[in-house]
């Protein structure tokens, strides 16, 4: 794990990197866990004004692994709760109470678990508009919304844009994404390095002129009713989807992808 989640401090930015492009950078719990931890650190760290979340690969990230969580079957109700449900809600609360500038660049497309946290960042950046989409698939393993979802969707790209995504499983593609005010700037890099540092050094070139404690308090007043929102929804989604998990569902989901990439292999 410790090659596959890294940070650095750059100046005003504390980075936290996922780095496991051959897995997608999909996560187990214990990587979840990790990335709260590094949100934790860097919102504790005098130093910085901004928590930026990089990634490699062609993927930001596809979610959960779902080779780990398709094991996690014929559990007890306590189980999933404390194993799944708790945590969903810790990584919520962790990027809510978060003061400074929670930033996201996006390499690549961003599915399921990690694309409802995407949603809960302040500022959200792409490298290439036909390089990046999100995707919210609970609809069809069987599961309702995860982290907060859905109510950051609709804040975000308004109801029926939402419904449309989430109950039919449709990809929001980078375009639309731009379109509906999803993201700040699309820029055109090739580079997934390049793109990556470019957001450091611009980001880091603001951040120095500006009064951070000002900057903590304004982005609380702003964000004060989208996490209200949030926090209003986010019990729900977790019992609703605890009914879940002990039926089964996402668990036999993704057990039949798995097979059916095997077979392919075939």
């Amino acid at each position: 794990m410790s090659h596959s989640i890294t940070f650095e401090k750059r100046d005003k930015v504390f980075r936290i990197h996922l780095n496991n492009p051959k897995g997608f950078n999909s996560l187990t719990i214990p990587q979840f866990l990790k990335v709260k931890e590094l949100i934790d650190q860097a919102d504790q760290d005098n130093d910085t004004l901004a928590t930026l979340i990089t990634s490699s690969g062609t993927f930001f990230s596809v979610g959960v692994n779902i080779k780990s969580i398709s094991k996690m079957t014929g559990k007890t109700e306590n189980y999933y709760l404390s194993e799944i449900s708790s945590k969903n809600m810790l990584l919520v609360d962790v990027m809510l109470r978060h003061k400074k500038l929670l930033i996201c660049a996006l390499n690549g497309p961003v599915i399921g678990l990690v694309a409802s946290l995407v949603c809960l960042c302040d500022l959200i950046y792409a490298i290439d508009m036909n390089k990046v989409y999100m995707s919210f698939p609970f609809t069809a393993i069987g599961l309702t919304n995860e982290c907060g979802a859905s109510a950051s969707l609709v804040a975000r790209i308004g109801l029926s844009k939402a419904l449309e995504i989430i109950c039919l499983n449709k990809k929001l593609s980078c375009r639309e994404m731009v379109k509906l005010g999803f993201l700040n700037r699309v820029f055109q890099f090739q580079n997934i390095d390049e793109f990556n540092e470019y957001i450091i050094a611009k980001l880091n070139g603001k951040l120095r002129n500006l009064d951070g404690k000002a900057l903590i308090e304004n982005k609380r007043l702003v964000k004060q009713d989208f996490r209200s929102k949030v926090e209003s929804v986010v019990l729900r989604e977790s019992m609703m989807g605890l009914d879940k998990w002990v039926a089964n569902n996402p668990q036999k989901a993704f057990s039949s992808f798995l097979q059916s990439k095997r077979e392919s292999k075939i």
